[in-house]
């Protein structure tokens, strides 16, 4: 049996993964390994490197409600009812009951800042964004649930950083780092410029990897041609989380590996 992930990003069972559709090695490494995926398909609102990005395309703010583009939210909708998990999913601002799930459909488009609407870190008691650029949907899931918005320079706040726990993260980015830091965490640093992403200089952090089950994260790639791998790897252990690589490949961004649904 199956449910949403209690707590976004972090599943406390087998994952159900989102992962960019044009992904295929990726897709076929997690399948390998017995993980279910749900893929994002190219989004042509926006730009082509970043078009079926998981993190530009779908946000899961809590176990009752995600944000997504309007693209994606048919086929959301159709992979949560196919695992029998909720009665009625709702698309929309409704007010809704305990058995059913809220989907707010976005028109996420490029060029930036549009492209990083839902580009965000939802924690506990807050959420991390740049507070010009977040999307109305999730302003008024921020002010009905009294949280609060911690403002970074950076727009890519989700991709540009890894939640390992509730207390802690990973960052390349400088602006996310200090915003962690100022909320409580305890942040890992690395540096920029060591992750592929097609189409750009470089990538981020989190978009080349993802939690697929409880205490365990895959990276799409090998770990150690990232020159802070071995602090990665300690920092990783002090929070008991075991690692996997899905291929002998240069670290890539893909737009992160999002659990969406965890196995009881």
């Amino acid at each position: 049996m199956k449910r949403i992930l209690e707590t976004p990003l972090l599943p406390q069972g087998k994952a159900t993964v989102a992962v960019s559709s044009e992904a295929v090695d990726t897709i076929k490494a997690l399948k390998r390994t017995g993980y279910d995926v749900f893929e994002i398909e190219p989004n042509s609102k926006l730009s082509s490197p970043v078009a079926s990005h998981p993190d530009c395309n779908l946000l899961q703010l809590d176990k009752k409600t995600f944000v997504c583009d309007e693209d994606v939210t048919p086929s959301l909708i159709s992979c949560i009812e196919k695992s029998n998990i909720v009665n009625k999913l709702t698309i929309g601002k409704e007010t809704i009951n305990d058995e059913q799930v809220k989907v707010y459909s976005e028109k996420i488009s490029s060029p930036y800042p549009g492209e990083a609407a839902i580009n965000v870190k939802k924690l506990d008691n807050c959420i991390v964004c740049n507070t010009k650029y977040i999307s109305s949907s999730v302003q008024a899931y921020a002010a009905a649930n009294d949280l609060n918005l911690y403002h970074c320079n950076q727009g890519y706040v989700g991709c540009s950083s890894v939640l390992v726990n509730q207390v802690a993260a990973i960052t390349d980015d400088d602006s996310v780092y200090e915003t962690f830091r100022r909320i409580g965490l305890d942040c890992l640093k690395l540096s920029k410029g060591q992750i592929k992403l097609s189409g750009y200089s470089y990538g981020f952090i989190g978009g080349c990897c993802g939690f697929i089950d409880r205490n365990l994260i895959a990276f799409n790639g090998k770990l150690s041609t990232h020159g802070d791998a071995d602090k990665i790897k300690s920092f990783l252990s002090k929070y008991n989380v075991n690692y996997i690589e899905l291929s002998d490949e240069p670290l890539t961004d893909i737009g992160g590996l999002v659990p969406i649904l965890e196995e009881l």
